[in-house]
C-alpha cells in the first residue's frame, strides 16, 4: 500500500494538509497503528513515509491528491473530476518529480505494468493519461515505461508474424484500439517507427487476403493515432486509414448480390496500400 491508498484508507481531508501540525501528526500515527492491527496491506514503511511526507512535503502530497489523474492511479479508482477540489497550487515540476522518486516510483512502475498488461482500451487510455504528465517523471521512469510498452508491440508483431489464421488474435486484441497508439506515442523515435512499421505490413498482408476484415480494418484505422517521428509515416497511415474506411462505409451501404459480393472481394484484395519502410 502505497501512502497516497493509506492516506485514502484514513479518511484525510485534504484541505486540511497544509494545516497539520504536531497533534494531528500524533493522531495520524494512531489511526495508522490501528489500521495495521486490522489489515495486513499496510506495510510498516507506508505509515512512516505517509506522516514524513505530511511534514516535510505538504504541498507536493497535495499535488498529488488533487490531481484526479494521478490519484485514481494510485488508488486504483476512478473518481470524476467533481470529486477534487483545486488549490490553485504552483509546485514545480522537479519537486514533483523529487517526491514521486521518493514515495512512489515502486508503485508506478508496477500499476503502469498492471494495467498494461490487462490490454483493455480503458486501461490504455488511463495509461495515456497518466503520461500526459510523464514531466513529473524521471527518465528512468520513463525508460522503463517504453520498454514495457515497446515490448507489448514487439509481442504482437511476433504474433502476426507466425499466425496462420487471422482469427487467432485474442492475444493481441489491443492492436484495434485507438488508445494503444495514443499510449505509444508518447515514446516515439525513429526505432519505434521502424517497430510500427513492421506491424503495418504485417495487418495489410492479413487485410489484402480477406482474412479477418473487421479486425484488421479496425486496426488500420486506429494506427493512425500514432504520432509518428517521421512526418510520411503519419501521412502514410492516415491515407490507410481513410482508404479502409471509405472502402467500408461503401461495402455496408451495398446489399450485394453473389456476383456484387465477388467483385468486393476482388477490390478488397487490390486497395492499394502504402506500407513504410524505415532504414
Amino acid at each position: 500500500m502505497n501512502i497516497i491508498q493509506l492516506f485514502s484508507l484514513l479518511d484525510l481531508k485534504s484541505d486540511h494538509i497544509l494545516k497539520f501540525g504536531t497533534e494531528d501528526y500524533i493522531r495520524i500515527e494512531k489511526k495508522i497503528n490501528f489500521e495495521k492491527k486490522i489489515s495486513s496491506g499496510i506495510h510498516a514503511n507506508a505509515g512512516e513515509d505517509l506522516i514524513a511526507a505530511l511534514k516535510e512535503y505538504k504541498e507536493e502530497l497535495l499535488f498529488i491528491i488533487s490531481n484526479r489523474v494521478l490519484f485514481n492511479f494510485f488508488t486504483h479508482n476512478n473518481f470524476s473530476k467533481d470529486f477534487f477540489l483545486n488549490y490553485n497550487l504552483t509546485v514545480s515540476d522537479e519537486k514533483i518529480k523529487h517526491f514521486i522518486a521518493l514515495f512512489l516510483v515502486e508503485d508506478l512502475i508496477s500499476f503502469f505494468t498492471l494495467k498494461l498488461s490487462k490490454s483493455t482500451y480503458e486501461n490504455l487510455e488511463e495509461l495515456d493519461f497518466l503520461l500526459d504528465l510523464k514531466r513529473y517523471f524521471s527518465e528512468e521512469i520513463i525508460y522503463k515505461m517504453s520498454l514495457l510498452a515497446f515490448s507489448k508491440l514487439d509481442f504482437a508483431v511476433s504474433k502476426l508474424s507466425v499466425m496462420k489464421k487471422g482469427s487467432e488474435v485474442s492475444a493481441i486484441s489491443y492492436i484495434k484500439y485507438r488508445t494503444f497508439y495514443d499510449l505509444l506515442s508518447h515514446f516515439t523515435s525513429v526505432e519505434l517507427d521502424k517497430r510500427i512499421s513492421e506491424l503495418l505490413s504485417l495487418v495489410i498482408k492479413f487485410y489484402k487476403k480477406n482474412i479477418n476484415i473487421q479486425f484488421f480494418t479496425s486496426v488500420i484505422q486506429s494506427m493512425a493515432f500514432y504520432k509518428a517521428f517521421n512526418e510520411s509515416i503519419n501521412d502514410t497511415l492516415v491515407k490507410n486509414r481513410d482508404g479502409v474506411s471509405v472502402f467500408r462505409e461503401d461495402v455496408d451501404n451495398v446489399e450485394a448480390s453473389p456476383i456484387m459480393k465477388i467483385i468486393l472481394a476482388v477490390i478488397c484484395v487490390l486497395i492499394p496500400f502504402l506500407v513504410t519502410k524505415c532504414s
